[in-house]
């Protein structure tokens, strides 16, 4: 049976090879600004869902209490058109495509174990393990921009190719990258900034779509990047901003974007309530995005004129992150939490200047998602892995955050990197490889990311996916 499967294999087209881009760390380009009216390229998409890693004192090279980089198995081949049956080394992974599909839809299995325990401790670390965290959603997910959500005919697209390749659901902007709302809220505040829009109708109605169609509806909110709320004036003051303590006006990054005051409980309130709107709406999920301080441009200027006493960055995201959950409990629903891709990898207790500890945002959300993109770490990074770089970035980092669940037993589902950006073999194949070492990671399942939502390379993917799962089926 065996001889047949890799003959099917055989039949595939040419073998896969990957490689990255070049990358230095004072060269990272920032994450493309949200066209929500356009369904532009994936080529012309850009990075996202944050910016790039800062250069940081080597943060990625810091050993952390997770799984070293040499505990990992040999590279996966996933087309082996180039390697004769016989010739596949005996501690190579073929990539079985069925697991490349998420159990009942929902939740992706493990091929091979990343650091087995020892046979003698199996079983004691087996009755050690925390019970399943039921709101950890096992899905994987495509990430749909504010535009394109209001978009009847695409959203009745994305449905339909959900629905063909076995899709959990959609990650949708509730709260976007520019403070708009996707709906009409009626928070003071949002009513007075003049944050609420008229994209959705009725959300009640998305999610019951999304509901009828066998998915789940996870809300994006963006939280403490928030031009529209940083700038607005009163009294010939920006209540809401980070200030620059050389100017007096809002901080800006080096793209132009101002930041709201993560410091301020008053704009923590104004973010629960919006939580609360969503929560009322019947969302499953809220997922927070840029839920940390600045790191892009002159941030020894940040000035936040006020500030909860006593309490550190990371413990500010904490405290933000507990209020959070007291809205999203009341209706057992999950909460996720974005981080960047290379926080995983930095030491206990190390959040540097981002507020963003590992450990505890793991302490309350039900998820993590870190932004394993392999374009935005530094090139020399795993480079000892070449081709295969991607792929081992995005295992390894998902497996050090699933070793660093805790108490909550919080679940990790990767964002993966649907966009051509210093990919330059960026392809079907580049992009099934990181469906593949997200499932090795452990993962609760992958969110896809194109800051577009122009999904033409991920369906190709999910087509030679298809093919392989038939291909396999067809000989058993």
């Amino acid at each position: 049976m065996n001889r047949l499967i890799v003959f099917c294999l055989l039949m595939l087209p040419a073998a896969v090879s990957f490689s990255c881009a070049s990358h230095q760390a004072e060269d990272q380009s920032r994450r493309a600004a949200p066209a929500p009216d356009s369904t532009a390229s994936a080529d012309s998409a850009g990075p996202a869902s944050e910016e790039p890693v800062p250069a940081i004192d080597s943060a990625v090279d810091a050993a952390a209490d997770g799984l070293p980089p040499d505990s990992v198995t040999a590279p996966v081949i996933i087309d082996t058109a180039a390697a004769g049956a016989d010739s596949l080394p005996a501690d190579t992974t073929v990539i079985a495509a069925d697991s490349l599909a998420a159990e009942d839809s929902l939740a992706p299995r493990p091929t091979a174990r990343i650091r087995p325990p020892p046979a003698e401790d199996s079983a004691a670390a087996d009755t050690a393990l925390p019970p399943p965290n039921p709101r950890a959603l096992r899905y994987n997910a495509i990430y749909i921009s504010s535009g394109a959500i209001a978009n009847g005919e695409l959203m009745a697209k994305y449905i339909e190719k959900a629905k063909r390749y076995k899709l959990g659901g959609f990650v949708m902007d509730m709260k976007d990258d520019r403070g708009y709302l996707s709906w009409r809220s009626e928070h003071p505040v949002a009513r007075k900034i003049g944050s609420g829009t008229g994209r959705l109708s009725d959300p009640n109605e998305l999610v019951k779509l999304l509901h009828d169609n066998g998915l789940l509806a996870c809300a994006r909110v963006v939280a403490f990047k928030d031009p529209l709320l940083s700038q607005y004036v009163e009294n010939g003051a920006y209540p809401y901003a980070v200030l620059d303590s050389s100017t007096g006006f809002p901080w800006e990054q080096d793209n132009g974007e101002t930041w709201a005051n993560m410091m301020d409980e008053s704009i923590h309130e104004y973010l629960i309530g919006i939580i609360a709107e969503l929560v009322a709406f019947g969302f499953d999920q809220i997922q927070l995005d840029y839920l940390r301080f600045p790191s892009d441009g002159p941030t020894e200027r940040c000035f936040y004129p006020v500030a909860i006493d006593s309490l550190n960055k990371a413990e500010v995201i904490g405290l933000f992150l507990s209020r959070v959950r007291q809205v999203t409990d009341t209706a057992d629903v999950s909460l996720a939490a974005d981080v960047f891709g290379w926080v995983p990898w930095l030491k206990r207790d190390k959040s540097y200047w981002i507020g963003q500890d590992y450990d505890v945002i793991a302490s309350w959300a039900d998820v993590i998602c870190p932004m394993l993109y392999s374009s935005h770490f530094p090139e020399e990074f795993k480079e000892e892995f070449g081709p295969l770089r991607a792929y081992w970035i995005i295992r390894e980092g998902t497996a050090r955050s699933v070793s660093r669940s805790g108490r909550r037993n919080t679940g990790v589902q990767p964002y993966i990197q649907s966009f051509n950006y210093r990919s330059p073999y960026y392809g079907p194949d580049y992009v099934l490889q990181q469906m593949q070492a997200a499932i090795e990671g452990g993962g609760v399942g992958w969110i896809a990311w194109n800051a577009r939502s122009d999904y033409s390379m991920l369906w190709k993917a999910l087509e030679k996916f298809e093919t392989l799962s038939q291909c396999k089926l067809g000989n058993e």
